[in-house]
């Protein structure tokens, strides 16, 4: 049953705050993006542009209802780790698996093997987009960053990455993070998102944080620069824990310009801002 909360009761979920601008993009299809990773209602999702989602919740209907209301909807894929909920877990594992990553419980993939590219290109991927979405959210690209022992990928994502969009021209693709690899990879990418510019989260202590204000705007001086090198969109992904955080945190972002969406960590459940009323839908 459907359930119409207050914002601040609804925050325990999560909270979604868009910018009003955007200076980075001539294309407004950013402007108002949503992130949700816990299965929703699909038929009351509204006011998103860009939906990034879970695929395997969702039948090929339910993105077809979302894309008659407008809405691109991307598949999350990750290309760095894999966790054993993943219904091609056991084929990684015997090609290819790099270790675990102890803060989120999922394993590396080692995507220098050859068969392992082969899985996403001819298999993962095609399989995700029969299913109708729009194109793929990029993840754990940083699995294989400079400062891991998985470095000597590098070259592989790029590889992989150049592969997706080789294969799938028309398709929109936003890479998660992975900025060491811009310069070769940015030309395959429609946008960028990156985590962290306002908050933060230590997986350690399982804690959200606020950071103060010169770690903030090195964030936008950094966004800034990488725009300035580039020339792609660039989206905010933001966290806080309480209602009073996020008021925070949007203050920061909202004076940035650029498009924006605050969560918890997880990405449970996805608020529906009505313009006619100050309640949300909860769509889970």
């Amino acid at each position: 049953m459907l359930k119409y909360l207050t914002l601040i009761s609804f925050y325990l979920l999560s909270i979604n705050c868009i910018s009003s601008t955007q200076k980075i993009s001539e294309d407004s299809v950013y402007d108002s993006f949503g992130v949700v990773y816990s299965a929703i209602n699909p038929r009351i999702v509204s006011d998103y542009s860009v939906l990034i989602v879970e695929p395997y919740f969702y039948s090929n209907q339910d993105i077809i209802d979302l894309q008659t209301r407008g809405i691109k909807v991307l598949a999350y894929l990750s290309l760095g780790e894999v966790n054993e909920s993943r219904r091609y877990f056991n084929d990684l594992k015997e090609i290819g698996l790099k270790g675990k990553n102890e803060n989120h419980g999922s394993y590396y993939i080692d995507i220098s093997n050859r068969e392992v590219k082969e899985k996403f290109l001819n298999q993962i991927v095609p399989q995700l987009l029969s299913l109708g979405y729009d194109g793929l959210f990029l993840d754990t690209i940083d699995a294989v960053a400079p400062y891991t022992i998985r470095r000597d990928m590098e070259e592989d994502m790029v590889e992989l990455i150049q592969g997706i969009r080789k294969n799938n021209p028309d398709k929109v693709l936003i890479q998660n993070a992975g900025f060491f690899l811009l310069d070769q990879t940015s030309e395959y990418v429609n946008a960028v998102a990156i985590e962290g510019v306002a908050s933060g989260y230590d997986f350690k202590e399982n804690e959200y944080l606020l950071k103060s204000e010169k770690e903030f705007e090195e964030r936008l001086n950094f966004i800034g620069s990488m725009y300035g090198n580039y020339g792609i969109p660039f989206l905010i992904i933001d966290f806080a824990e309480s209602f009073e955080k996020s008021l925070i945190v949007k203050e920061r972002l909202t004076k940035t310009g650029y498009p924006f969406f605050i969560s918890n960590i997880g990405f449970n459940g996805l608020p529906n801002w009505s313009k006619k009323s100050p309640k949300l839908k909860k769509g889970a």
